[in-house]
């Protein structure tokens, strides 16, 4: 019974370790904190325990780490750009950039001020926008 329970608590932390260097290893050229398991950067931004809105924590994020950088909002991995330079690249070149419409409904409900257009006629309108 005992060497069961030593396997399965083995295994356990193996199936942490593999969860954690697969899907919350932050990228090294990226600046940006390191995300803690299952919470991303929510604890550490004071989201969580303090109440501190995602914009408020971005905005504390762009001061520190400039107009490029990594953010684990929970187990979701995003890549925060906020240079217009940038985004007129990505727009241009969006073959390379695009998202699904998954992306586009979860960005929309959580950035609503924010700019999202990626596909079809609506990215088009966007892209104009950003070029006048």
């Amino acid at each position: 019974m005992a060497f069961v329970m030593v396997f399965v608590l083995l295994l356990l932390i193996l199936l942490y370790f593999y969860l954690k260097r697969k899907y919350f290893t932050p990228r090294k050229d990226l600046p940006g904190l390191e995300p803690q398991f299952l919470f991303g950067n929510l604890i550490q931004t004071g989201i969580i325990p303090n109440g501190v809105s995602v914009a408020q924590a971005l905005t504390t994020f762009k001061q520190r780490y400039g107009d490029i950088f990594q953010f684990w909002l929970g187990p979701s991995y995003y890549v925060v750009i906020n240079d217009i330079v940038d985004v007129q690249h990505i727009f241009t070149n969006r073959h390379i950039y695009e998202q699904g419409e998954v992306f586009i409904q979860q960005a929309s409900i959580l950035f609503s001020d924010g700019l999202i257009c990626t596909k079809g006629d609506y990215e088009t309108a966007c892209f104009r926008e950003t070029n006048k």
